[in-house]
């Protein structure tokens, strides 16, 4: 099975769907054994740079040797870093690349003759029309094809001796404010219309018609125009706009060609051009045999509109479940019912390990700030090798793959197939640069070709994101709350700990009807320590103490420091010759470490013990006061010893 890679940025938020369009058309004509995997960015909508940069991360997803061929249509890009990066890697990979609509030293090119089509345009106005004055309202000025229609131009001019003043230009974008826009501005600045208004594509066109009516002008009665591109716009609009006409598939249609020829041996030409026609119409007082069918397009638009407004509900559905789900799990379990709207053959969301789990909330201080700073994981630049597939959709053997574990390793063999003509749609998940995965999708034709992608990606890293940065609050809290209730020095709960969580676990106990011991610890000689020997040592023998007495309790158990030498122990039932030993274990012990630590004193502690069931005459604080006695009693004994 042959690998495509497509290689491609959306047009701000729309789907550039003709190229994978064409492609799939030729590769079923042919019955190759062809496969496509798109690879689409859709940053350039965004002033965003951090956004941005996670978009354009999913262009280090692919290893291009892991390719039989590598499409490429990076015209929308909007950093020339991010364009440059990916032609070196494919001149890397030494895999034969096609670059659409531009040329590159290394690759081969499809597209239309842009230079020759615009000069065509404006030979016809010249020519026919008899227009000397010109407004040429461009697109991007580092565009690759309105770099070439306005080297056209350029050069019909020179060509044509016109005088510079009798020609403005004004250059933007290729949408309908640029149009609106350049007219404001060359209308303001001459006062009126030039013979012809020349504009890059239809959406500019119909930007200046709309204009120009505001000023009660109309083409082509006060100006004619032209556009480019044969969009809908330009069939449909009042007047009709001449334009350059082509078939938008035929690139990709030829991009697959062009790879047969290589795979077979023959080497074609570097640059192929596809068909393109003027269409000279209304808006430059033209009539064309070209028919056109309102009622058609009103047919197409109204089935249009009843599939957006299906989808719209689903999205909804979707965003309402997203919005009340606790955990990545629930959140990835929910998207299937959601699937069957999407049209598609099968869905995939492969995401970086470190978000798996984020909802649980550690209660320990270090792993609550580790899990909340666990964004400092998520690479910027490129994926992790070891990736988790979080959700399989309508793929058995993509799930029989992962295994149990359900870890993979790029994108091979997970993403093989088998099927000839197949089509697999990759799209990023980030949390703006943060990568945290990315979506894929089988067949995507029906979302493709609807618009709905960025609409269904944005609900999905929208819902990821605010149950990730619930998590990270909720972990923070956490961490907050341990250190506000902890003792910094030994790591246990502090005498706030001991008010926020002994009454609950008293009541608990009170509750199952069990009984409970309380034990009291009180290091010996603290003052002496620290007076004689230094805080060096008094603290070493307070974080000692307080390791030993969280030996003595359970996991169930709670252990508090009240004080500075104090110390309180919290367990359910245990007998008292099982309390005794654990006490006569924490004696030797700390006899034990003072030796092996050759402390300037052996270290002791007093201690004593209650064991009652919670009730009304044993209340917890009585049980605290009478363990608190004991351990008195023994310390006075001690004292009296030593003396």
């Amino acid at each position: 099975m042959r690998k495509v890679a497509v290689v491609m940025e959306s047009w701000m938020r729309y789907f550039t769907y003709a190229w994978p369009s064409g492609m799939l058309q030729r590769i079923k004509e042919t019955d190759e054994d062809i496969s496509l995997y798109i690879f689409n960015s859709s940053a350039n909508w965004s002033s965003d740079r951090k956004y941005n940069k996670g978009e354009y991360n999913i262009f280090n997803l692919p290893d291009f040797k892991d390719f039989d061929g590598v499409v490429i249509d990076l015209n929308n890009t909007i950093d020339d870093d991010v364009r440059r990066d990916v032609l070196q890697k494919v001149r890397d990979s030494g895999v034969p690349g096609i670059v659409i609509n531009n040329r590159y030293d290394g690759f081969y090119s499809v597209g239309i003759d842009n230079y020759a089509a615009m000069k065509k345009i404006v030979e016809h106005l010249y020519e026919h029309h008899g227009s000397r004055t010109f407004w040429f309202i461009l697109g991007p000025e580092d565009n690759f094809e309105s770099k070439e229609r306005e080297r056209a131009i350029r050069d019909y001019i020179k060509e044509k001796e016109l005088p510079e003043e009798s020609c403005e230009f004004y250059s933007d974008d290729f949408d309908y404010n640029t149009g609106a826009f350049g007219f404001v501005e060359l209308y303001g600045k001459n006062g009126k219309m030039p013979d012809a208004v020349v504009c890059a594509n239809d959406n500019i066109a119909v930007g200046v018609l709309a204009e120009a009516e505001k000023k009660g002008l109309t083409a082509p009665d006060d100006f004619i125009i032209t556009g480019f591109d044969d969009l809908d716009k330009s069939r449909y609009y009042t007047p009709r706009i001449s334009t350059m006409s082509y078939v938008r598939e035929d690139a990709g249609y030829e991009c697959i060609n062009m790879f047969l020829d290589i795979w077979n041996g023959k080497e074609p030409e570097s640059y192929r051009h596809t068909k393109a026609k003027p269409i000279f119409w209304e808006s430059c007082g033209c009539e064309s045999d070209i028919e056109v069918n309102p009622r058609l397009q009103m047919k197409w638009n109204m089935l249009w509109n009843i599939e957006q407004g299906y989808f719209e509900g689903c999205k909804l559905a979707l965003d309402s479940r997203l919005a009340h789900v606790n955990t990545i799990e629930e959140m990835i379990a929910c998207i299937p019912e959601s699937i069957p709207a999407f049209r598609c053959d099968a869905m995939y969301q492969v995401v970086d390990r470190h978000l798996i789990g984020l909802d649980h909330v550690e209660a320990d201080v270090e792993k609550a700030k580790k899990v909340a700073n666990i964004e400092s994981e998520f690479l910027t630049n490129g994926y992790p090798k070891d990736m988790m597939l979080a959700l399989a959709y309508g793929d058995e053997r993509a799930e029989k793959l992962a295994g149990e574990s359900r870890v993979v390793n790029g994108l091979f063999p997970l993403f093989d197939t088998e099927e000839k003509g197949q089509n697999f749609l990759f799209l990023p998940l980030h949390f703006r640069e943060k990568c945290i995965g990315y979506f894929a999708i089988k067949n995507a034709i029906y979302l493709m070709e609807q618009q709905f992608l960025f609409a269904i990606m944005n609900s999905l890293t929208s819902g990821m994101e605010q149950l990730f940065f619930r998590s990270k609050l909720a972990n923070l809290n956490s961490a907050l709350s341990a250190l506000y209730n902890h003792d910094s020095m030994t790591g246990l709960y502090n005498r706030l700990g001991y008010t926020e969580y002994a009454e609950s676990f008293y009541r608990k106990l009170h509750d199952n009807g069990e009984a409970i011991t309380v034990v009291y610890i009180d290091l010996d000689r603290l003052k002496f320590i620290n007076d004689n020997y230094g805080h060096e040592v008094g603290d070493y023998a307070i974080k000692t103490v307080a390791s030993l007495s969280m030996a003595i309790a359970s996991e169930e158990g709670l252990c508090f420091r009240l004080g500075g030498d104090e110390f309180l122990v919290l367990e359910k039932y245990i007998s008292e010759e099982d309390v005794k030993n654990r006490l006569a274990s924490l004696d030797k012990r700390l006899e034990d470490i003072s030796k092996r630590e050759h402390l300037p004193i052996t270290l002791t502690a007093s201690t004593g013990y209650v064991i009652g069931k919670p009730d009304e005459e044993n209340t917890l604080d009585l049980l605290v006061q009478r363990a608190d006695d004991i351990m008195y009693q023994s310390k006075v004994a001690r004292k009296m010893n030593r003396v």
